[in-house]
């Protein structure tokens, strides 16, 4: 199966992430949350949403494992340190 232009982004970059500033490329699949306190899903498609997300949402303690993992893998990924998928 031929990869499509998210997944080699995902995988390898592009052009435009050679510049000094690396922006992480979106996921190549959009996340569903569905929160208690809303009413709705949030959908959530990069690691800079997702952190945000997580900053702003965690329904626990924020000293937890999962949400340290969690923070960590967004945060690495949008730094260029681990692939998008890894935060996904």
């Amino acid at each position: 199966m031929a990869e499509d232009q998210w997944e080699r982004e995902e995988r390898y970059g592009n052009d435009s992430e050679k510049t000094e500033v690396k922006q992480p490329a979106p996921w190549n699949e959009t996340v569903v949350i569905r929160s208690a306190r809303a009413d709705n899903d949030v959908l959530v498609g990069s690691a800079s949403q997702a952190a945000s997300l997580l900053q702003d949402n965690w329904p626990g303690p924020k000293t937890s494992p999962a949400y340290q993992a969690a923070v960590t893998a967004c945060q690495q990924a949008m730094n260029g340190h681990a692939p998008g998928y890894i935060a996904r």
